[in-house]
Formats: structure tokens, sequence, C-alpha cells
């Protein structure tokens, strides 16, 4: 069934009645503004098939992230009762972004082929969710046996990767693939919110028995498996396909190779890793109060709302190759302004358009993998960009974990070259 064709007004009416019902929600302080407008304004879009199921996704992306917080955020104090010395934590932590990038590709890959034999999906992320719950429970229980803990911690790296790749999958079957970008960004607000509250969880959960957030984290990626499974279920019966190789355009051909656009994704989160978990601390510190920094942090990742909110409306317009191209050139202007501005509102200003140029970046990313693995390699080539992300995040950690916090002002402006080197490659393409 085309996907025009699958426009579920009624749904859609249905879903909006019912968000009025609950009222709307209150604008408390700028984090909380910021993003209730990117949810209006998204919700008040042209109605689409997926923008009830890419909302439920968002859902799945917040627990997720939201477990991977509390993950880090007790694993010092895990370590320690094993005994463990601390100065291993990055390198632990390294591995772990390892072990995501090879379960991404793997389960991609997995979901591409239960797709091209038609058959359904949710029981096998159901199987794994669970598996990862469990092991995400047991972990606080282990701490003190590093011998179990450490590969119950590989166990739940592994499998939680069922909810990394996996929905935006879902995503692809319920639109038009020129709607991917706007779906996308719907559900990446799971994302944004939960690293927008990481600092803030960091002080609440201060001092409290992992046991309990442990807990909680497992009940969550549950309810995200079972979340999953019902977005499937709404999606259409899948129909028989052509094989990839007469299914892709012929333009493709004479476009970049995969590989080196995922060499691009690669130096763009570099960078983005470098700004926002190694940089971003010190700049504000240097112009604001040291207290003020889980009200500051944030910033970046409420401009990354804003541009998940901006970004269909470019890719539409201008195609994704121009917004790509327009975000990394802007975007390291704007991450050379962050190294450089001798004010706080000018430091926040720039942290704001920093992320919301990283919206624009990922969600075209996330359009154009989907875009490109269509029909059948849509798993395949999500999976390879979630596994770039993490790549990304692991060469960051064991950049840090190696005393790169010692090279001062050369790592501030190191992610303005990676952006730079990126926007180089970019602007050698004719398409994507």
């Amino acid at each position: 069934m085309p996907a025009v064709d699958r426009l579920c007004s009624a749904d859609y009416r249905a879903f909006w009645h019912d968000r009025k019902g609950r009222g709307t929600i209150a604008a408390n302080g700028f984090a909380r503004a910021a993003f209730a407008a990117t949810i209006v304004v998204m919700d008040t879009s042209p109605p689409l098939a997926g923008t009830r199921a890419a909302w439920l996704l968002a859902g799945v992306e917040l627990f997720f992230s939201l477990s991977w917080v509390v993950y880090v955020i007790f694993l010092p104090d895990l370590l320690a009762r094993g005994g463990v010395d601390k100065r291993y934590l990055p390198w632990l932590l390294a591995a772990d972004q390892l072990l995501f990038a090879l379960a991404d590709w793997s389960v991609g890959v997995a979901v591409d082929r239960a797709r091209a034999a038609l058959r359904r999906i949710g029981p096998l992320l159901v199987l794994l969710s669970a598996v990862s719950a469990v092991a995400m429970l047991l972990l606080p229980w282990l701490a003190g046996t590093p011998i179990l803990f450490l590969p119950m911690t590989a166990l739940w790296v592994v499998t939680s990767a069922t909810l990394r790749a996996p929905p935006y999958v879902l995503l692809s079957r319920y639109a038009a693939r020129a709607a991917m970008p706007r779906l996308a960004g719907i559900q990446l607000l799971g994302l944004a919110v939960a690293a927008a509250l990481a600092p803030y969880l960091a002080i609440v959960l201060k001092g409290v028995d992992p046991a309990l957030p442990f807990a909680l984290s497992a009940l969550a990626v549950g309810v995200s498996a079972l979340v999953l499974v019902r977005v499937e279920r709404s999606v259409p019966a899948a129909q028989p396909v052509a094989p990839v190789a007469t299914a892709v355009p012929v333009h493709r051909a004479s476009g970049p190779t995969w590989g080196s656009l995922l060499l691009i994704a690669l130096l763009l989160a570099f960078g983005q890793q470098l700004h926002t978990a190694i940089n971003s601390a010190p700049q504000f510190r240097r112009l604001a109060d040291p207290a003020l920094l889980p009200w500051l942090l944030p910033v970046f990742w409420i401009g990354f709302s804003f541009g998940l909110l901006l970004v269909d409306r470019l890719v539409r317009g201008r195609g994704p190759l121009p917004v790509l191209q327009l975000a990394s050139a802007a975007g390291a202007l704007v991450l050379s302004i962050t190294a450089i501005a001798g004010s706080l509102p000018l430091l926040v200003a720039s942290q704001f358009a920093a992320g919301g140029f990283w919206g624009f970046i990922l969600c075209a990313s996330i359009g154009v993998a989907a875009e490109r693995g269509y029909p059948l390699q849509t798993g395949r080539n999500t999976g390879a960009l979630m596994a770039t992300l993490a790549v990304a995040a692991m060469s960051r950690l064991g950049l840090a974990a190696s005393g790169a916090a010692d090279f001062g002002s050369l790592l501030e402006w190191l992610p303005v070259a990676m952006w730079g080197a990126a926007l180089v490659l970019l602007l050698r393409l004719r398409s994507v």
C-alpha cells in the first residue's frame, strides 16, 4: 500500500484529542518552555500516518537514554564495590561503546533479514529486551564480583541495542521516505530530553542506593519492548518487495559510497562528542559559577530539540545535502565562537545554535540512511549509522582516558576541525 494512502487522519485526531484532554505542557523555566514549543509545533504539522508511532518511539528513545544515564552515574560506585580501580572507568565505557557498535550493525542486519522473509520482528525485540532488562536489574547485585559484573554489563549493552536501530526501521515503514526526517526528529526528542535531564539526575540520584534506579530502568526497558511490538502491529502487513539489486535507483550508483558518508558522519559525531562531553563544562565554568552548570549544560540539547523542529522543512525544500553542508559550515562557526566567547550570554547563544545544527545533521543523516537502504537494507544502514555514533563516543572516551584534557585550548578547537573536515568532504559531493 503506498505511503500516501496510509494516512490515518482518524488516529491522528484521536491522538490530538487525547493530548488536549491531558492538558498542555506547563512552561516552567527556559528548558520546559523550549521543549514544549518544539512538541506543540511538531504536533500541529500536517498529520502523517507515522506521527503517533513517532511519539511512541520517542518514549522508547527516552527510556533507553535514561537507562544509559543511570548506568553511567552509578558505574563508578559499582566498580568500587568490586575493588576495580576508577582509572579503568573510561576504558570500560569505551568498551561498552565498541559493543554497541558491533551490536547495532548486527541487529540492523537481523531486522532486514526478518523483513525480507516477511516476518514480524517484534518477538525478537521482546526477547532481547527482556534479557537486557534482567541484566540491568542484576548489575547492582553483581557489582561486588567483577568476574560476574563485567560479563553481565556486556550482555546488557549488546541486548539493549534492540532499542537503537530497530525503532528507526519501524518508523521507515509508516510513511513516504521524504517524511523520514520529520518522524525521526520527533523520535529523537526522547534523546534530547534525556540528555538535558542528565545533569539534574546526577544531582538527584547522588547517594541513592543504585538498586532502585536500576530496577526502574529495567522496567522501562521492558515497557519499551512492548511499545515496539505495539508499533509494529499497527503497521500494515508487509508486502513482497523487489530484490535490492533491482530496487536501488540508478542515480545512486554514481553517488558517493556509503562508506564515505559514514566517514563524514564519524567526523561530525566525534566533533559533537568532544564538544558536549569534554569542552562544554570548562567553557561554562570559565564564565559562570560552577554551581550553575546543571542549568547551563542542557542549553545545547534545548537547541538540539529546536533543530529537530526545523530540519524537516529545510530537507523538503533544499534536499539533505545542502542541509548537511549548511549545518556543518554554520556549526563549525558557532563552535569556534564557543571557544572564544568572552561573555556568558554569547556562550549560551552559541551553545544553543551548535545544538540546533547538530539536530539538523543527525536528523538529516537518519533520513539519508533510510533512503539509501530502501527497501530491504534500512536496518543495515541505520544500524551502521548508530554504530558510527558509538564509535565516535568510544573515540572520545579513549581520548579522555589517555589524558587529552591536558591539551587545553587545542582540544577546544578540535571539534571545529572535525566539522570543518566533514564540510570539505560534503562540498565535494553532488548528491547523497
